[in-house]
């Protein structure tokens, strides 16, 4: 009786050699219930074996092995005999492609879903996103880079300014705790390590009003709400000075890590300075760097060049993607 869906091949080795697999199983190898006859297509009867226990398919395996090709016309179909071999049909080598033969008057047209990103208008996106960074980044920059006044002529003048001075505490100086350090402002960073690793448990600043000098004038400056810049750091490992590299930490173990800027320690303020009181105070976007600026001008001049750099890229992606090319 012949398997259902499937045909030999014309040629002789293959015809032979699907004899010799499928002479390898006996009826007791195969599962009784698949050995009951099926009416084809042409009312001719026909089986579909399946190895018992599992769920291999004689003619399933026939055609994976290269010894038969799918034939819907030789026999009835399932539902996932059909679905294999319209996957098989679908295939470019020529040993699993579904024949075409002159029995079949019908012809099952299935799409091919293609996923078709819209490259051009993400890349468009992209090069706004760059272009709106690069002009944030140039207006961080150009407030950076206005020329430095003295602050004999603040004295007159409300405009945002660039100041340099020494910095003392006009009341009394900041204690970095554990450690004979005074500070203008510190921003302090308190850890502890637990079964995850260090974790932090507490961030908190503090400024004080100090007396900017510059040689030409003297003026005193809140610092409370200014974005400070701090460049000195020290540890306290378990209140003891000193970084804690090599160290196999334990649990609960605390760590303060202090960034600071020392008393008598040349600053630069940027900013619009706002005279409050005997004072002038600093606000949220008065920036002071302990030392100069120019470490984070060097930043941002990196960022400007890498936003540079990725609209070229993106403007020579949109040139080779645009439309009609």
């Amino acid at each position: 009786m012949q398997l259902c869906g499937i045909s030999t091949r014309s040629d002789t080795s293959n015809q032979l050699a699907l004899r010799q697999y499928l002479s390898h199983f006996s009826r007791i190898d195969l599962d009784e219930t698949s050995l009951e006859p099926r009416l084809g297509i042409d009312g001719t009867p026909c089986i579909r074996p399946v190895v018992q226990n599992t769920s291999v398919k004689l003619i399933h395996r026939a055609v994976e092995l290269g010894y038969a090709e799918w034939n819907p016309s030789s026999g009835m179909l399932d539902l996932d005999t059909w679905m294999i071999q319209l996957m098989y049909s679908q295939r470019p080598t020529e040993d699993y492609a579904a024949p075409q033969t002159a029995s079949t008057t019908t012809s099952i047209a299935v799409p091919q879903a293609r996923l078709k990103l819209p490259w051009l208008q993400m890349i468009a996106a992209l090069f706004v996103m760059a272009a709106a960074a690069l002009l944030f980044q140039l207006s961080r920059l150009s407030s950076l880079m206005i020329r430095r006044s003295s602050i004999a002529g603040l004295l007159n003048s409300d405009v945002r300014s660039k100041l340099r001075g020494i910095a003392i505490p006009t009341v009394g100086a900041l204690q970095i705790a554990h450690t004979d350090i005074q500070a203008v402002a510190f921003l302090r960073t308190t850890e502890q390590y637990g079964h995850n690793g260090w974790r932090i448990i507490g961030r908190n600043s503090e400024q004080v009003r100090c007396s900017i000098d510059d040689g030409t004038a003297c003026i005193d400056v809140d610092l409370t709400h200014a974005n400070v810049h701090f460049s000195n750091r020290v540890s306290i490992y378990n209140g003891i000075p000193g970084e804690h590299l090599g160290r196999t930490p334990y649990m609960d173990d605390t760590k303060i890590v202090f960034q600071y800027i020392p008393v008598g320690a040349v600053v630069t303020l940027i900013g619009t300075l706002v005279p409050h009181d005997t004072c002038y105070r600093a606000m949220k976007n008065v920036h002071v760097y302990d030392g100069d600026e120019r470490a984070e001008v060097r930043v941002l001049k990196f960022r400007v060049l890498l936003c540079i750099a990725v609209l070229l890229v993106l403007s020579v992606l949109m040139f080779i993607l645009r439309p009609g090319r």
